[in-house]
């Protein structure tokens, strides 16, 4: 299991779901998304990606999706839009889905992106977010 802060940089709960965005390492950025996902949830990821890009001048997404059910559409298109927008600065986008639903608009908006991957299991998923962390944490610190 990956360890991340106990509280996240940033939390976003509706009546729908939740969002949670934690940062644990420079340019690496991790969310994670119970239920519905939500325009003001999809606004705090964007928010959270761009602060990131501006600061460090590169990101790289791990998206915990496995318990999202479902997104109101403006969210896709709002998420891919601003990825988009600072495409040349994402070094990736690594997810972790259950839902066909969540699964279908993720792949469109890589048709568009060209830059996400889809982890077939948690471990998997945990693999590549432990070695992310590992390569990014400053030295001494794991």
């Amino acid at each position: 299991m990956v360890s991340l802060p106990a509280r996240p940089l940033q939390t976003h709960w509706c009546s729908e779901g939740t969002v949670k965005i934690w940062c644990p390492a420079p340019a690496l950025m991790v969310t994670c998304v119970t239920g519905v996902l939500v325009e003001a949830g999809a606004a705090a990821i964007e928010e959270v990606m761009l602060r990131r890009v501006a600061e460090e001048g590169r990101v790289l997404v791990f998206n915990d999706w496995e318990a999202m059910t479902d997104y109101e559409h403006v969210t896709r298109t709002r998420l891919t839009a601003a990825t988009i927008s600072v495409l040349h600065a994402v070094e990736g986008g690594h997810f972790l889905l259950q839902s066909r639903v969540v699964i279908f608009g993720v792949q469109i908006a890589n048709t568009a992106i060209r830059k996400l991957t889809v982890h077939p299991s948690r471990a998997v998923f945990e693999r590549a977010l432990e070695d992310a962390l590992r390569q990014r944490a400053p030295e001494g610190t794991i």
